[in-house]
């Protein structure tokens, strides 16, 4: 029992059960869950930040941010990153999204008044300043939806599953052309030599 007890231990202690930010979290990325996403992102988040590999009807060339970079630079002190490539920078698959989550999420007020962030201060190894303020309000009662639906739609740009579906099938249409080319140009170039044996 002891040794059972000992494995256990070792186990969440070693960070394999958690992550250095507490539990794992089973993010919702669901298609319903991009689309609001998308809203929230419109409305949160566009402000300041541009997704320049997004693409959809309204939006061929990337979804530009609404402010200009100087006035970004002068309202925040530096300039807003692209978000488009920001879920899959920052971790592979969900992890990725996990970290957009726990920084939309972990927003705090310090004793002075001032507003920290938590994952931002774990990555940095810093106080957790952060230029950006909270997106979305700290008290807001859909904070944890909004986070999630946020972090899914950050996670669908930088991954779209449609896109690369169709670049599969073209790269494979273009495979079979080229492999047929091959095959005829190996038998044009080499008839002549199995007729001389």
């Amino acid at each position: 029992m002891r040794s059972i007890l000992a494995i256990f231990l070792l186990y969440v202690l070693s960070g394999s059960a958690f992550g250095a930010e507490g539990p794992r979290i089973k993010l919702d990325t669901g298609k319903e869950a991009v689309e609001r996403g998308r809203a929230v992102f419109m409305a949160s988040c566009k402000m300041c930040h541009a997704l320049r590999y997004y693409e959809d009807e309204e939006h061929k060339n990337g979804l530009p941010a609404d402010m200009d970079v100087q006035s970004i630079k002068s309202s925040l002190g530096k300039e807003a990153p692209d978000l488009s490539l920001m879920a899959i920078s920052k971790g592979k698959g969900q992890d990725g999204a996990r970290y957009v989550y726990r920084l939309l999420t972990t927003y705090y007020t310090d004793p002075a008044g001032e507003i920290r962030n938590r994952a931002f201060a774990e990555e940095t190894q810093g106080d957790g300043t952060i230029a950006m303020p909270p997106p979305i309000l700290m008290d807001d009662p859909m904070l944890i939806q909004k986070s999630n639906d946020t972090a899914a739609f950050l996670l669908d740009v930088a991954e779209p599953a449609k896109e690369r579906k169709s670049v599969g099938a073209k790269v494979m249409v273009y495979m079979a052309i080229l492999t047929g080319l091959l095959y005829i140009i190996n038998r044009l170039t080499w008839k002549d030599v199995k007729k001389a044996r």
